[in-house]
C-alpha cells in the first residue's frame, strides 16, 4: 500500500507556491533579475499588471493602481500560490494594503529586509539601499515597511539615476541591455558609497532589477547585499511542503 498523502484540491495549478506580481513592461530580464524563470531554482507563477508601468509607479508613488495589484494578486493566489511578491521595491507603498487585502502571505519589497539586517549589524553600522531612482524613493516608502524612526535613521539611500547606461535601459526604454557595462555601473556606485561612508555594513538592493550584479557587489566591496531574489528564497521557504 502506497504510504503517499493524497494530493487536495482546490488549485488551478500544482506545484508553484509563489506569485509574483509584474508590473506593465518589456524591460531585458537576465538571468539573476527576478522576472527571469531562470533565476530561481524552484517554479513561480508570474502575472502582469496590465496599465501599471514601471515609470508611473516609481515617480508617482504608483498612484491609482492599488486595485489593480489586488487583481493581479488574486488572479495568482486562484492559480494555486500561497505567498505573493512583487517586482518592484517602490510597492513598498501598498505592502499594508496589499498585505491586509489578500489572504495569503504578502512580501511587495526588497526593503522588508531592512530590519532584519540592521539587527545583525553594529549599533553605528549603517545599511545602504541601491534604488534606481534615489529622488523617488521617499518616506511613504519606509513607513509602508515599517522602517521608521531610529531605524531610517541608519539607512542611507543611494540612487542610479545618474548612469549613463542602466537607468535610461530601465526607465527611459532604451537599447538592449549591456550586463556587463550596467554591472560595472553598479559596483561603482557601491564601491563609492562605501569609501565615503566605511559605516556602511551592508546593501539592500530596491531594485528587481539589480540582484544580477550582487555577488560583483559583495566581491567588490567586502559587504553583505539582499535583495529581491533574497527576499523571495526566504519566503518560499516558509512556504515549502
Amino acid at each position: 500500500m502506497s504510504s503517499e498523502q493524497p494530493v487536495p484540491r482546490g488549485r488551478r495549478v500544482y506545484g508553484a507556491d509563489i506569485g509574483i506580481i509584474l508590473l506593465d513592461t518589456d524591460l531585458p530580464r537576465p538571468v539573476g533579475d527576478l522576472a527571469n524563470a531562470r533565476t530561481l531554482e524552484f517554479p513561480v507563477h508570474y502575472a502582469p499588471t496590465v496599465g501599471a508601468p514601471a515609470r508611473h509607479v516609481v515617480e508617482n508613488e504608483a498612484s491609482g493602481l492599488l486595485d489593480d495589484f489586488l487583481a493581479t494578486g488574486r488572479r495568482l493566489i486562484d492559480l494555486g500560490v500561497r505567498a505573493l511578491v512583487t517586482c518592484c521595491g517602490f510597492l513598498a507603498i501598498f505592502q499594508r494594503e496589499l498585505a491586509s487585502a489578500l489572504p495569503v502571505p504578502v512580501a511587495t519589497s526588497s526593503l522588508l529586509q531592512i530590519p532584519l539586517v540592521l539587527q545583525l549589524l553594529q549599533p553605528d553600522q549603517q545599511v545602504a539601499v541601491l534604488t534606481i531612482d534615489r529622488t523617488a524613493l521617499t518616506a511613504a516608502h519606509f513607513d509602508g515597511v515599517g522602517v521608521t524612526g531610529a531605524l531610517r535613521e541608519r539607512v542611507q539611500v543611494l540612487g542610479l539615476e545618474h548612469t549613463e547606461h542602466l537607468y535610461p535601459v530601465l526607465m527611459k526604454g532604451d537599447g538592449p541591455l549591456e550586463v556587463e557595462r550596467a554591472g560595472a555601473e553598479v559596483v561603482h556606485a557601491c564601491r563609492q558609497a562605501v569609501a565615503v561612508a566605511p559605516e556602511v555594513g551592508a546593501f539592500v538592493f530596491e531594485c528587481t532589477n539589480l540582484p544580477p550584479y550582487a555577488q560583483a557587489v559583495r566581491e567588490a566591496t567586502d559587504r553583505p547585499v539582499w535583495d529581491a531574489v533574497s527576499l523571495v528564497r526566504w519566503l518560499q521557504q516558509g512556504m515549502n511542503s
